[in-house]
């Protein structure tokens, strides 16, 4: 029965924080149940099979936002890490039951951390599903991500959880160890959200659903220019915007007519002295492009590099987005990979300017993996997506505007933003921290192999049913 109880809570925890529901502060605390079942003498096939259980139920979310969107085989690669993350509670387990409490302490969120980023390397899906991403709403807690990346999070929201779980099998030196770094983090954290800002620009996103469902339906040069003047018009409006971003394909195009097409937002960034990212689809090769217009009759094309097959068949980019200036674009699902990003960030970006597209339901859950971006790196993000939201933040998280793009017609958003420092600790050594960690986690496999078996009888522990 107890081993049930900790599934359910385990899972429904994993559910509320990583999922729609965003209850950011369960994250802290999702594994605990099932680490303290581990530090039990409960048998390890229970302990494992409760722990696959319950962070199967944790990513429910998935099927929530895709079901009937996308075939399920485009998230078969979320089924290994599901499999792997029993091992890491098994893991730590071990520890305890070794008598050693701080190999037990750092297991679980050392393993766990190394197996999160060698999937996020391999994934066809960048980084999605990380932990760290629950703790989005929650800036002060996503500030080491400027040192060492979004696993770094994930990182320090395992060691709370295992801190608590060997608080409650009264290993109080181990456990008060987990809670002072966790507090450090913290404490770093809102030392950073108290910087100074750096100087304020007025942005501006852009989502005109009308014209771009009426492009899909009817894709002629008639209806792309309609859209073209819908935008530009528009623009023309906006007081003060120094950087508009509309979304992602929002103009579709064939590229013989390319120069007399996109010719209303050449005009409008001259007018309006505004720098306009727009997101287009170019077809005969296709390619998915952002195409920035500069207030000086340059222009500056970006080709997005990160697709999502079989969706996206286009030809992939293989240059950075750089606009100069601390400016730089990159599309939808590039922000979804920190190696695509910190390699553009080198280039001292300050303002990240995204023209998405998301499936509605995902609309929160994608969004959130940019801003991470931007607090890694040091920079600001504006970012437009079709299907899902508007929003704009600064480089330490903070959401600063949001609107959603869901609702028929024109949806504008405009906000004042402070342009980011720029390069982080962690633009300039990359994921030195996840290496780390599997290195950690290396040497305390060795260390507790080479102990062997102590046998002792756990603190409160007897064999759980």
């Amino acid at each position: 029965m107890i081993v049930l109880l900790a599934a359910l809570l385990s899972g429904a925890m994993f559910y509320l924080s990583q999922g729609l529901s965003n209850v950011w502060a369960l994250a802290w605390i999702a594994p605990a149940p099932l680490l303290w079942l581990a530090y039990t003498e409960t048998a390890r096939w229970k302990v494992l099979t409760a722990s696959l259980a319950a962070f199967a139920a944790g990513q429910v979310y998935l099927l929530q936002c895709y079901w009937g969107q996308i075939p399920l085989s485009v998230l078969a690669p979320f089924l290994a890490c599901i499999v792997l993350f029993p091992l890491s509670i098994g893991f730590s387990g071990e520890g305890l039951r070794r008598n050693s409490p701080l190999a037990a302490l750092l297991a679980f969120p050392a393993l766990w951390t190394a197996l999160e980023f060698g999937f996020g390397k391999l994934s066809p899906h960048g980084t999605w599903g990380a932990l760290g991403y629950a703790e989005v709403s929650f800036p002060a807690g996503i500030q080491i991500a400027a040192l060492f990346g979004v696993h770094a999070v994930t990182f320090v929201l395992c060691l709370s959880a295992n801190a608590l779980a060997l608080l409650a099998r009264r290993r109080w030196a181990a456990g008060g160890v987990g809670i002072a770094v966790c507090t450090l983090a913290l404490i770093f954290g809102y030392m950073r959200l108290a910087q100074p800002e750096g100087p304020h620009v007025r942005v501006a996103a852009l989502a005109d659903g009308n014209s771009w469902h009426a492009e899909l339906r009817n894709p002629t040069p008639a209806f792309t220019a309609a859209a073209v003047t819908a935008y530009a018009s528009h623009i023309d409006t906006l007081k003060g915007v120094r950087v508009v971003v509309i979304p992602e394909t929002a103009i579709r195009m064939d590229p013989a007519d390319q120069t007399a097409t996109l010719a209303a937002f050449a005009s409008a960034a001259r007018s309006s002295g505004a720098m306009i990212v727009a997101g287009t689809f170019v077809a005969q090769p296709t390619q998915n492009r952002a195409i920035a217009f500069l207030p000086d009759g340059t222009r500056e094309v970006y080709a997005k590099r990160h697709l999502l097959l079989p969706f996206e068949p286009e030809a992939p980019g293989h240059r950075p987005g750089l606009l100069g200036g601390g400016y730089a674009t990159q599309i939808c699902k590039d922000m979804d990979f920190p190696d695509t990003v910190r390699t553009t960030a080198q280039g001292g970006v300050r303002l990240m300017i995204v023209p998405a597209n998301d499936f509605g339901r995902d609309r929160w859950v994608h969004a959130r993996m940019a801003i991470m971006r931007g607090v890694e790196n040091g920079f600001a993000v504006l970012r437009s997506a079709f299907n899902g939201l508007e929003t704009v933040s600064d480089a330490h998280g903070r959401l600063l505007a949001v609107a959603s793009t869901l609702q028929p017609g024109m949806a504008t958003m405009t906000a004042e933003v402070p342009l980011g420092p720029g390069p982080t600790l962690y633009t300039r050594i990359g994921d030195v921290f996840s290496w780390l960690c599997g290195m950690l986690a290396a040497a305390i496999g060795v260390y507790l192999f080479a102990r062997g078996r102590r046998p002792m009888r756990l603190p409160g522990a007897a064999e759980v049913r």
